[in-house]
């Protein structure tokens, strides 16, 4: 009995009659809402987010703009489709940041939904008043015939697949592989109007002064902090308390100090701010610091983070 002949493998993909691009477009800008509220952590969320943000605005404005199949060919189409989204989507943040919403995460996806899907049902309308064969159509046809083939092309089809496969697999892992940044805890003092002004440098002897204290976490974790406040003579080198009147704080001996401290918890991006109002009881130079611990360190080692103030006391 002869051997059967194998059929080539063939491939045919033709959207004409009905819309489908443009239906997968709004079907996909709908799941991505769905999924940040459903599944906000997922692996999906964060591939079609890609797609939502460079790909789906673009190529609804494209099919809207030219409806019909022989104005532009497929390759300008995805070309444009990449750079119109690259142009729409900061153009709609910019929009945003003169509203009250702001730009947020809602405002955002709600915004670029709304578009992708308007945009969308413009491009749906514009095509189905063409005839039928002058609409844009997407046509795919796919022959091989893999037994058939030289031995160099069977290895180079092979390849091609498999690099294909594995430049899929970095790109997903790239993209769900979470990286962690630097990590460090910002400390500042401010000026009473939260500005980085307006210092009390020059002071009486019992004069009130304040400063604001600003911490932020970007160590990736949860952090336990101390902040110490130590007021130091720096003519004869002593410590002091001075009068500290803040209700949460109260007097420890840090050695080698003499100081006020205050323990507090931080989560990623977290802040902790807090006002600190003071005077000081003698003349004098002085430099007010602000020494930021982490995790129980003790204050005899150099801190963390530190701050200070020189002050300027006179009667």
């Amino acid at each position: 009995m002869a051997e059967e002949k194998r059929k080539p493998f063939k491939f045919h993909l033709e959207v004409r009659d009905r819309p489908d691009d443009l239906i997968a477009c709004i079907a996909l800008a709908l799941l991505l809402v769905a999924l940040v509220f459903l599944a906000p952590d997922s692996t999906a969320r964060q591939i079609l987010g890609l797609v939502f943000v460079l790909f789906l605005p673009g190529y609804a404005a494209t099919a809207a703009l030219f409806p019909e199949n022989e104005q532009i060919d497929g390759i300008e189409r995805v070309a444009l489709s990449f750079g119109l989204s690259i142009a729409i989507v900061p153009l709609i943040g910019l929009g945003l940041n003169f509203t009250p919403w702001g730009i947020r995460l809602d405002p955002i996806l709600a915004s670029v939904s709304g578009f992708i899907v308007g945009v969308s049902l413009v491009a749906w309308y514009r095509r189905v008043k063409l005839p039928a064969d002058e609409r844009f159509a997407i046509v795919v046809d796919f022959e091989v015939d893999f037994r058939s083939m030289p031995l160099i092309d069977k290895v180079l089809t092979i390849g091609i697949a498999v690099m294909l496969v594995a430049s899929v697999v970095v790109l997903a892992w790239a993209i769900t592989t979470p990286r962690v940044g630097e990590r460090f805890t910002q400390l500042a003092i401010l000026g009473p109007g939260g500005m980085a002004t307006d210092y009390p440098r020059n002071l009486t002897v019992g004069e009130d002064a304040r400063v604001l204290l600003s911490v932020k976490s970007f160590e990736h974790r949860t952090a336990n902090y101390t902040i110490a406040m130590v007021l130091t003579n720096i003519t004869d080198n002593t410590t002091a308390v001075g009068s500290w009147y803040i209700d949460w704080v109260a007097v420890h001996s840090l050695s080698p100090y003499q100081a006020i401290a205050q323990n507090f918890t931080l989560d990623h991006l977290q802040y902790y701010n807090q006002t600190f109002d003071f005077d000081v009881t003698a003349q004098g130079q002085w430099k007010l610091q602000f020494l930021l611990l982490i995790d129980g360190q003790p204050v005899s080692q150099d801190a963390y983070r530190e701050v200070h103030l020189w002050l300027f006391v006179t009667t």
